[in-house]
């Protein structure tokens, strides 16, 4: 996928959604895919029709359930703090630490999560501000932090 390439419908569930259901969820939970609920936003990709409908074939043929549209957030451009700020922390210390089992990663996710300093989490609270006048000015697109 190239660099700022859009996700539409057929690319997010053949591409993302398809491997999610058929190797990734039955890889790290072999015995355990019907306890297992896929979360997700409500971009638009994710909540079109086709992808309702796929999903819903994907939870007929695994076992495997996604957590309703009704109880998810709205849309929103990653603004929260947590998406800019502490889900990059959380996904580059994985990324390196490669945690094999569910235990394993509550672990790093807990080492990491003491690790972020309240110097870390200050700059990331004050460039909210200048974050949320940026996608004002770009009519609620999402934008790089």
């Amino acid at each position: 996928m190239g660099k700022n390439v859009q996700i539409n419908s057929t690319y997010y569930q053949e591409k993302v959604l398809r491997p999610i259901f058929t190797e990734e969820i039955p890889f790290f939970y072999p015995n355990d895919c019907q306890r297992v609920k896929l979360q997700q936003d409500k971009t638009t990709s994710h909540t079109s029709k086709s992808t309702t409908a796929f999903l819903e074939k994907m939870k007929t043929d695994t076992g495997i359930a996604f957590i309703p549209f009704q109880h998810i957030p709205s849309k929103s451009p990653d603004i929260s703090p947590m998406d800019y700020c502490a889900f990059g922390l959380f996904k580059r210390a994985l990324s390196k630490r490669k945690p094999t089992t569910i235990d394993e990663l509550w672990k790093v996710v807990e080492e990491e999560r003491k690790s972020i300093t309240l110097e870390i989490l200050r700059k990331a609270l004050l460039s909210w501000k200048s974050g949320c006048r940026i996608i004002v000015h770009k009519k609620g697109y999402k934008i790089k932090y």
